[in-house]
C-alpha cells in the first residue's frame, strides 16, 4: 500500500488553513488584513452647487439628438437653484448668467416660438431678461464679481441686438456696448476689451432682424453711416491692439476691415486693404508682372500698362493673340515659392489655427477682388497659394469653426470664424468663378464646380459645433452649403452655354430651380435664373424669350438692389446688345432710309431711339463693374459707334475691350472681339484680317473640344483615342454660330482673290456649320456629319474641324 506520510525533513512546520489562500502578488494585500489608504468619506455637495454645475455636464451639441431635454434639464435646474434660500452673492450672479445663456440658446433654436414651440420654454423671453437684470444688479454691488459683470453686459447688448422688443433694441444694444468699452480699466483682461470691440463691430455689419425680413435673403450691402461707423471701431481695435503688443489682433483686424469693404463694394479702398493684410500676415506676391521660368530667370513683360498690353491694330497678327492669350488666359501662371506663400520661418512660428484661417479669408477675398478687377495674373497666384494651404490639412485645426488667439499671460480669445464644411467648398467655388477660360477638352471652371458639388453632396450629416452652438448655427452651415450648391449650379450653367452644350445647361437650370424652390431661395436667385435663361434662349436664337427674360431679370435685380447690381447691368447689355443685332440685321435685309423711320437725326444711323437709350444705359451701367462687364460697356459702345459710321471711334472701344478681356482671361468675350476686329480690315487689309479670324475660329471650336477617352489599356496610340460628347454625341462643334460667321468672312476673303479650291473647301465647312445653326434653332442636336450641296462629305464627329491657317503660300493679296 501507499504510505501517504511525510518524511520529517519534509513536514510542514505552519498549521494548515481551512481555505487555502490564493495566489497573490507583492503588490496586493491579504484579504484579512486592513488597508493601509482607507478611503475618505466623500462629504455631499451642496444643492446650489451641485444643481449650478448641473448644466455644464448635461451641455450637448445642436446636432445630437437629446439636445432640446438637455436644455430642459438645464433650465430646470437653475430653476431649482435660484429657488433656494440663503444663496452666496457669486453662486447666485453664476445662476442667474447661467439661466439668460441657456435662455439664449432656447430662444435661438427655436422652441419658444409661436408654431412648432415647446411648452416648457413657454416665457423663456421675459425669464431670461429679468435673469440678465438680477445678475447685472448682483455683479455691479460686489467688485469681486467684476469679470461676471463684463460677460453679462455682452450678454446683455447680444439680447437687445438679436431679440429686440420694446424695452430693447439694436440702437440699444449699441449703446451698452459703447458704455462698456469706455468703463474698460487697465487691469482688465484684454481678451474682454477685445469682445466687447469685436461685438460691435458685428453688430455694425449685421442688420437688426426683422419680421419682414424675406427669408434666406442675402445680406444687403452697408450703407455710407454703417460703413464708417464700422470702419471707425476697427481702427479703435487696431489701436488697442498695438498699444497691447498683439499682432494677432492686429491682423484680425486688417482681415475684418478687407472682408467690410469687399462686402459694402468699396474698390477703390479694397486694394490698399488687401496690401496691408497681407503685408501683416506674411502674404507677399509680384507686382511687377515678372514671372520666374524653370531656369530661375525672370522674364519681365514688354507692356505692364494695360493699355499698351497689345500691340499696335496695325500690326497685329495671331502669333501674337496666341501669345498674349497664353500670357494672360492660359492660366498656368509660374511664381517663386517664396512670393506666394509666408516664409519658412513664419510657418515655423506661425502655425496655429487661427492664423490659417486669417490667411485663408485673405486669400479667398483677393481672390475675388482681383476676378472683379480683371487681372487674370494676381487672381491666379492667390489661387496657387489658398489650395496649397488649404491642401496641406489648415482646416483640420479647427473643426467646429473655433479658433483660439493667444494673449500670454491673459486667456485666450476666442473667434467664431468660418466653418470648415463652407471654406472648403467656398474654396472650390471662388476657382471656379476666377477661372475665366471656357476653352479646352475640361476647363478648370467646370472642373472646380463639379468637384465642389459632390463634396457638398458626399459631406457628412454631422457637423461639428461647440458646446455653447445652437440649433440657429447648425441651420445657418446648412443654408450656406445649400446656397454654395446653387452658385455653383449657376457656375455650370454659365460654362455650358458658352460651350454650346445646351442640354447640360438645360439640365443644370432646371436642377438649379429645383433646388431653390425646395429650400425657399428663389427669391434671392430669381434675377440671376433669369439672366441665364435669357443667355440660353440667345445662345439659340430665340430673341423674343431672350429679350423678355433680359427685361426681367434686369427689373428684378434693380428691385433689390436699387438699379446698382451687377445682375442688372448685364441684363441690361445683353439686351442691349440683342437689339442692336436684330436692328442690323434688318438693316443688311433692307439697306434703304424707310427701314429707320424712327432713327436718330443722322442719316447714317440705323440704331433707332430707343436702342440709343438702352444703350446708353447699358455703358453707364457697366462703367466701374469691373474687368468683364468693363469690357462688354465698350463692345456696346463700339456696336453704336458702328452703326453710326465712326469706324476709328469703333475701333479704339474694340482696342481697350480686348485689352481688358485679354487681361481679364475672358477667352469666350475676346472671340467675339476677335471677329469684330476681323471685320474692321476684311476690305483693306484681308490677310491680316484673316490672321485675326482664324484665332477666333480656333478660339470658337476651343469653346465646345471634348476629352479624349483612351479604350481598352493605356497607350494603345493615338488611333484608339475617342471623343466623347457629355451630351451623347461623339465631339462638338464648339460655336457654331461664330464658326459659321468667320467663315463665311473666309468664303468672301477666297471669292475676292479668286481661289476656286478654297472657295469649294470653306463651302463644305460652312454647310456643316450651317446645319448645325439650324439645329440649335430647333432645339435638335446638330448631326455628326452633313451632306455638302456639291457632295463632298466633311469630317465625321471623332474629328474636330478646324479652319485652315493661313499658310505664307495661301496668303490673300488683293
Amino acid at each position: 500500500m501507499y504510505d501517504s506520510t511525510r518524511p520529517l525533513k519534509r513536514q510542514r512546520t505552519l498549521p494548515i488553513s481551512a481555505s487555502p489562500t490564493p495566489r497573490s502578488s507583492s503588490l496586493t494585500l491579504p484579504p484579512d488584513s486592513p488597508k493601509l489608504y482607507p478611503t475618505p468619506a466623500l462629504r455631499p455637495l451642496p444643492p446650489a452647487i451641485l444643481l449650478l454645475a448641473l448644466p455644464g455636464l448635461l451641455a450637448l451639441p445642436p446636432t445630437h439628438p437629446d439636445f432640446g431635454f438637455s436644455l430642459f434639464l438645464s433650465l430646470r435646474s437653475l430653476r431649482h437653484c435660484l429657488a433656494l434660500p440663503a444663496l452666496a452673492p457669486d453662486i447666485e450672479c453664476r445662476a442667474w448668467t447661467s439661466l439668460a445663456e441657456v435662455g439664449m440658446r432656447v430662444m435661438e433654436s427655436g422652441f419658444c416660438s409661436q408654431e412648432g414651440g415647446c411648452d416648457w420654454a413657454v416665457g423663456i423671453h421675459s425669464e431670461a431678461e429679468k435673469a440678465l437684470g438680477k445678475g447685472l444688479l448682483i455683479a455691479q454691488k460686489h467688485p469681486s464679481l467684476r469679470p461676471l459683470r463684463h460677460h453679462l453686459t455682452l450678454l446683455h447688448a447680444h439680447f437687445a441686438f438679436t431679440f429686440p422688443s420694446s424695452s430693447t433694441s439694436p440702437k440699444f444694444a449699441r449703446a451698452i456696448l459703447r458704455r462698456l468699452i469706455a468703463s474698460f480699466v487697465p487691469s482688465d483682461p484684454p481678451g474682454i476689451m477685445y469682445d466687447a470691440h469685436l461685438a460691435l463691430i458685428t453688430q455694425f455689419m449685421t442688420l437688426p432682424p426683422s419680421p419682414n425680413t424675406v427669408v434666406n435673403t442675402s445680406p444687403a450691402p452697408l450703407g455710407a453711416p454703417a460703413l464708417q461707423a464700422t470702419l471707425t471701431a476697427i481702427d479703435t481695435l487696431i489701436t488697442l491692439a498695438r498699444k497691447n503688443h498683439h499682432s494677432q489682433i492686429i491682423a484680425l483686424a486688417h482681415v475684418i476691415r478687407l472682408r467690410v469693404l469687399l462686402r459694402a463694394s468699396a474698390w477703390a479702398q479694397v486694394g490698399a486693404a488687401l496690401d496691408t493684410a497681407e503685408a501683416v500676415l506674411g502674404l507677399m506676391f509680384d507686382k511687377n508682372g515678372k514671372v520666374k521660368n524653370d531656369e530661375g530667370h525672370i522674364n519681365t513683360m514688354k507692356n505692364n500698362k494695360p493699355d499698351d498690353a497689345l500691340p499696335r491694330w496695325n500690326s497685329i497678327t495671331a502669333h501674337d493673340v496666341n501669345a498674349l492669350s497664353r500670357e494672360y488666359s492660359q492660366v498656368r501662371i509660374t511664381s517663386d515659392q517664396s512670393n506666394v506663400k509666408p516664409n519658412q520661418e513664419e510657418e515655423n512660428t506661425q502655425p496655429d489655427p487661427a492664423h490659417a484661417s486669417l490667411v485663408i479669408h485673405t486669400l479667398i477675398s483677393a481672390t475675388i477682388f482681383f476676378t472683379f478687377s480683371g487681372n487674370v495674373r494676381a487672381a491666379e497666384q492667390r489661387l496657387v497659394a489658398l489650395h496649397e494651404i488649404v491642401d496641406s490639412g489648415a482646416l483640420e485645426g479647427f473643426k467646429n469653426g473655433i479658433v483660439q488667439i493667444a494673449l500670454p499671460p491673459h486667456p485666450p480669445l476666442v473667434v467664431h470664424t468660418t466653418h470648415p464644411l463652407i471654406l472648403l467648398p467656398l474654396t472650390f467655388l471662388v476657382s471656379a468663378t476666377a477661372k475665366r477660360d471656357p476653352v479646352g477638352r475640361n476647363p478648370k471652371r467646370r472642373l472646380w464646380a463639379e468637384a465642389a458639388i459632390n463634396i457638398l453632396n458626399t459631406a457628412t450629416e454631422d457637423i461639428e459645433l461647440p458646446l455653447w452652438a445652437s440649433l440657429a448655427d447648425r441651420d445657418e452651415i446648412i443654408q450656406r452649403t445649400v446656397r454654395l450648391t446653387a452658385d455653383l449650379l449657376c457656375e455650370l450653367v454659365a460654362i455650358s452655354i458658352q460651350r454650346s452644350e445646351f442640354d447640360a445647361a438645360e439640365t443644370h437650370l432646371n436642377a438649379l430651380l429645383t433646388l431653390t424652390h425646395t429650400h425657399n431661395l428663389f427669391h434671392p436667385y430669381s434675377a440671376r435664373i433669369t439672366l441665364h435663361a435669357a443667355h440660353l434662349a440667345h445662345a439659340l436664337g430665340d430673341t423674343e424669350r431672350a429679350g423678355v427674360c433680359y427685361r426681367v431679370a434686369k427689373s428684378v435685380d434693380d428691385e433689390c438692389n436699387a438699379g446698382a447690381g451687377y445682375v442688372g447691368a448685364a441684363a441690361c447689355a445683353g439686351e442691349a446688345l440683342l437689339r442692336i443685332g436684330l436692328r442690323a440685321q434688318a438693316y443688311d435685309k433692307n439697306s434703304n432710309p424707310g427701314v429707320n423711320e424712327d432713327a436718330s437725326t443722322d442719316e447714317s444711323d440705323w440704331l433707332d431711339a430707343e436702342t440709343h437709350a438702352l444703350a446708353r444705359s447699358a455703358i453707364q451701367r457697366c462703367h466701374g463693374m469691373g474687368g468683364t462687364l468693363e469690357a462688354v460697356g465698350k463692345v456696346v459702345q463700339a456696336a453704336v459707334a458702328g452703326a453710326r459710321g465712326e469706324i476709328v471711334g469703333a475701333k479704339l472701344h474694340l482696342k481697350s475691350a480686348l485689352s481688358l478681356s485679354t487681361l481679364a482671361g475672358e477667352n469666350h468675350l475676346r472671340a467675339l472681339l476677335l471677329a469684330q476686329v476681323g471685320a474692321q480690315y476684311l476690305h483693306t487689309a484681308p490677310a491680316h484680317a484673316m490672321e485675326t479670324l482664324a484665332v477666333c475660329e480656333t478660339l470658337g471650336a476651343g469653346m465646345g473640344a471634348k476629352q479624349k477617352d483612351m479604350d481598352g489599356v493605356k497607350g494603345r496610340g493615338k488611333g484608339m483615342e475617342k471623343e466623347r460628347d457629355t451630351d451623347g454625341s461623339d465631339g462638338s462643334l464648339g460655336n457654331a454660330p461664330l464658326r459659321l460667321w468667320v467663315g463665311e468672312r473666309f468664303l468672301e476673303i477666297f471669292k475676292r482673290a479668286n481661289k476656286p479650291h478654297r472657295v469649294a473647301k470653306q463651302e463644305v465647312y460652312n454647310s456643316m456649320y450651317r446645319g448645325a445653326v439650324e439645329g440649335m434653332m430647333g432645339r435638335v442636336r446638330w448631326p455628326s456629319a452633313v451632306e455638302s450641296d456639291h457632295g463632298q462629305t466633311v469630317p465625321t464627329n471623332g474629328e474636330d474641324v478646324k479652319m485652315q491657317s493661313p499658310d505664307p503660300d495661301q496668303d490673300v493679296e488683293m
